[in-house]
This record gives structure tokens, sequence and C-alpha cells, in this order.
């Protein structure tokens, strides 16, 4: 039940937290079964899902959930969530000071309290853009972390269990074999993937010609996938800025985390994506710079950059495309 409602909670995140994966914590007080606080991660760079819940367990905010929902509809253009956003952002600020975490969610719980937080994902033990999460829950005095699944990301990677046990915290993960673990294993298999290491780190021109031909074939009988960029647009269009500043532009436009999620998805499913990228910049080379800039955030490959389309590549795990007998057929 309680790990139900952690899932529950991460659902709200999906599609919204690229780079990172979606995540929900609840907190329940063991003798009563009471949920004391509850949260999930909205957006890359924000609060943890367990902070969210830590907040709110310290009457920081009235609700988690509603919080970090608020998070996300500020940057989908509610403007009645940029209010809470902005408070959000004053507690992030505060719980990144030196000294906040103990501040704002430190000794929270006594002993007596039992409480059992259910994460869905491993909490992290590193620091990143916020302090850890596993430390936090260790500082709020959280008796017991139930774990929907292990985050097999190498900063993390039972690093955060750890963490967790040097608190004397109680840890349990959920078994392979359980249908909640199962359930928590697929809100983060897209970034899963991601972070999975791979044989190959690159595709050389042999590879690029048959992938071209491929796209080509597939293009032809319209099964090739395609997506249209789903951001800002490069704004200055003259040849002289464009010549000295594309680049600098380029980067500076954000990568909307649901598009990114979106076209993650349809690489792991399809390998080979045409992305039309008209809408965004003004010639061949400034779909060719931001081509790469996507594929570099999403560990694929520029196999092709023809006017204002980008062709992405990108092996599935397990891989569908066969380059070398690809290569191979072609030569023969």
């Amino acid at each position: 039940k309680n790990m139900d409602l952690a899932i529950a909670c991460a659902k709200n995140g999906l599609g919204h937290t690229f780079p990172n994966p979606a995540v929900g914590c609840v907190l329940v007080r063991q003798d009563t079964q009471q949920v004391v606080g509850s949260g999930f991660h909205p957006r890359a760079g924000y609060l943890h899902a367990e902070v969210f819940a830590l907040l709110e367990a310290a009457g920081h905010l009235e609700s988690g959930v509603e919080a970090a929902q608020a998070v996300v509809d500020a940057y989908m253009g509610d403007d009645d969530g940029k209010a809470t956003r902005s408070y959000v952002r004053m507690l992030m600020d505060s719980y990144k000071q030196p000294g906040g975490q103990e501040e704002l969610i430190g000794y929270l719980f006594s002993p007596s309290d039992a409480i059992t937080a259910y994460v869905t994902l491993e909490p992290c033990g590193h620091h990143g853009q916020t302090p850890p999460c596993a430390v936090s829950l260790g500082l709020a005095g959280v008796h017991r972390v139930v774990i929907g699944c292990r985050d097999p990301n190498p900063l993390v990677n039972g690093g955060g269990v750890q963490k967790l046990q040097r608190w004397d915290i109680n840890v349990e993960s959920l078994p392979s074999d359980n249908d909640r673990h199962e359930q928590c294993a697929a809100l983060v298999e897209n970034f899963c993937k991601r972070i999975t290491p791979r044989n190959s780190s690159a595709i050389n021109g042999a590879m690029r010609s048959a992938l071209r031909t491929l796209a080509g074939r597939k293009k032809a009988n319209t099964t090739l996938a395609e997506i249209c960029w789903g951001g800002l647009s490069v704004s200055t269009r003259t040849s002289k800025v464009e010549t000295t500043m594309l680049e600098e532009q380029v980067n500076g436009l954000p990568l909307n985390p649901a598009w990114m999620e979106k076209l993650d998805d349809l690489l792991w499913k399809e390998e080979l994506v045409l992305l039309r990228l008209g809408n965004a910049v003004a010639k061949k080379k400034g779909a060719k710079l931001l081509g790469e800039r996507i594929s570099q955030q999403l560990g694929a490959h520029v196999a092709q950059v023809v006017g204002h389309t980008a062709l992405l590549y990108r092996p599935a795990i397990p891989a569908v495309l066969d380059l070398h007998e690809m290569i191979n057929g072609k030569s023969e």
C-alpha cells in the first residue's frame, strides 16, 4: 500500500525530470500508518522526492506533492504555480547552504515515531546540485527505509544504502520478483539504459553510410521515425551574427525535459530517429550544432545532417540493428 503511494507520487514527475529519473517518496508512522509527508522529484536541479516529503513533515510545505506539482506546472506555463515555485526555490537555497539540512529537517522525528520512508529508487548518497538525500533522511531521524529498486548510477549504486546504514537506519530493498519492484524499475527504465556503460562509444564512416542508406529506405516507405524540435528558436538570423555567435546561441537554447524524454523513449524503440530542427535554427550549421548537443545528452550519434535535419542513432539494449551485418551486406 505505502509503496503504491510512492509509485503514484513518482508518476507525477514522469516526462519532466530529464536527465534525472522520476522518483516518489512517502513517509509513514509505523504505529498508526499515518502518512506524514510525501513528494516527488519535479525537475532536474530541484529538490528530490525525499526532501519534498521531509519538508512537508517539518511543516515547511502544506503538501510536498502539491509543491512539486506547482514546479512542474510553472514550467508548463501555469501562472498559478509560479508563486509556489518561488517559495520552493527559497527553501532549496536554504537547504543547500552549510547547515541548511539540519535547520530545515534536522532531528525532525524521535525514535518513538518509528518513521518509515518508502522510496521508489535508492536515495542518493552523493552531493550533486543538492545535498545527499540519504544524509537528509538520517538527519531527520527516519527509522527505516524501504527501497523499490536500487539505483545503477555509478554515483549512487549501493552508496545510498551504505550511507543510510551508517545512520543506523534499517534498509530493505524489494526483491526483484516483487510486482512493486517491477513497477519502480519501469519508472526509471530509460534512465537506467542511458547510464549503462556500452561497448562502443563511436561509429565510423562505414557505419554512418549504412545508417544513411537505411534511413533513406525507411523514409521512402514512410517508416522512419521523426520528431520536430520542441523548444525555443535561435532569434537572431543575420549571417554575420550567426557566423560569430551561432554556437553560443545554440548552446543557450534550453532543452525541454518533456521533449527530451519523448525523444529518448523514441530512440530506445527505433534506434534511428530524424530530428526536424527548422523551427529552432536557420541554417545547416545550426542544425549540426544542435543535433550534436542533443546527441551528447542522450549518448547517441549524429549519423547525418541534411538541411535543417539531423539523423540520430543510438543502439537499443539489446541492439536491434546489426551495423556490421548491414555493412557486410552492402559490400557484397
